[in-house]
C-alpha cells in the first residue's frame, strides 16, 4: 500500500488551520454573500427532491443555503471545529433538512450514486491531488446527476501562479494550488464525468481581513503582505493590487464547474 503519511500530515494541517478560522470563516462578508450563494445552487439546477452532498462543506453556509431548494443536504468536513459551527448555523436558522458528518474527502462514507447533486465550495485548492477527490465525487453521484465545483482560480500567466500560490501558502499553509482550468475536461472524463461548462470571474479582497481570517504565523502574515504591497506597485506582472479608501485590496480568480454524471450502461 502506499505510504500515507505525507496525506495524513496534510490533513492534519487542515485541521489545524480550519480549526482556528471557523468562525471568522463563517461571518467573513466574502463567504456569505447571497448572490454568491444563490448562484451556486443555480448551477446545481434543483428542482426540489434532490439529496444533495456539500463535500469540504466549511461551517455549512453552501448547505444552509440548499436546504430549502431540495430534500436534505448532507455535508462533510475534515474539521470538527468547522462541522459544530455548521450544526450550530443550521439549528439558529430552523433548517430541519441538513446534517454533517466528520470524513475525509478522498474516503467518503457513502454508497455508490446516493446523491443526486454533489457540490464543493473554495476547497478544491487545499487538495493535494484533486483527481481522488473528484472521483469520489462521482462515485457517489447518481446516473443523471451534476457535480458542481466553484473554487479559486490561478491567474493565466504560471510566473503569476506561482506568486500567487506561494502568498496563499503563507496566509495558509493548508493550500495546495489552484486547480487550471484548462484541466477539468480531463479531471472529469476521468471520473466518468463530462464537463458541461467552466465559469471564470474574479473576486476583489481586503488585504488585511482576508489574511487575519487565517490567523497565520506573524512572520508569515506579514511577508503575504509585503508581496501583495509589491503587487501593488507593480513587482509581479498578472497579480492585481491596489490601495483604496487606505486600505490594500486585491483580486484572485474564481472559476465555477458544472459536469454531469451520464447514465450507467446496460449490461449484457
Amino acid at each position: 500500500m502506499p505510504d500515507d503519511r505525507d496525506g495524513e500530515k496534510h490533513r492534519e494541517t487542515v485541521r489545524a488551520s480550519f480549526d482556528k478560522q471557523a468562525v471568522e470563516f463563517s461571518e467573513s462578508p466574502v463567504m456569505t454573500d447571497r448572490a454568491a450563494l444563490e448562484r451556486l445552487v443555480g448551477w446545481a439546477a434543483v428542482s426540489g427532491g434532490e439529496r444533495v452532498l456539500d463535500v469540504a462543506c466549511g461551517p455549512g453556509l453552501v448547505a444552509a443555503a440548499f436546504a430549502p431548494h431540495v430534500a436534505q443536504v448532507v455535508g462533510v468536513d475534515l474539521t470538527p471545529a468547522m462541522l459544530a459551527r455548521a450544526t450550530a448555523i443550521v439549528r439558529e436558522r430552523g433548517i430541519a433538512n441538513a446534517a454533517f458528518a466528520q470524513a475525509d474527502v478522498e474516503r467518503l462514507p457513502f454508497p455508490d450514486r446516493c446523491f443526486d447533486r454533489v457540490v464543493s465550495r473554495r476547497a478544491f485548492h487545499h487538495f493535494p491531488d484533486p483527481a481522488p477527490v473528484l472521483a469520489e465525487m462521482a462515485r457517489v453521484c447518481a446516473a443523471g446527476g451534476a457535480i458542481v465545483i466553484e473554487d479559486q482560480a490561478p491567474p493565466p500567466d504560471p510566473a503569476a501562479a506561482n506568486v500567487m500560490t506561494t502568498i496563499d501558502r503563507l496566509r495558509d499553509p493548508s493550500h495546495t494550488r489552484a486547480v487550471d482550468p484548462e484541466s477539468w475536461a480531463a479531471l472529469c472524463a476521468a471520473s466518468g464525468l463530462t464537463l458541461e461548462r467552466v465559469w471564470l470571474s474574479a473576486l476583489e479582497l481586503e488585504v488585511e481581513e482576508w489574511i487575519t481570517r487565517a490567523h497565520p504565523a506573524p512572520a508569515d502574515g506579514a511577508r503575504a503582505r509585503e508581496m501583495l504591497e509589491a503587487a501593488a506597485r507593480g513587482e509581479f506582472p498578472g497579480l492585481h493590487a491596489w490601495h483604496a479608501d487606505g486600505a490594500l485590496r486585491f483580486t484572485v480568480g474564481l472559476q465555477l464547474v458544472r459536469a454531469v454524471k451520464g447514465a450507467s450502461r446496460p449490461t449484457a
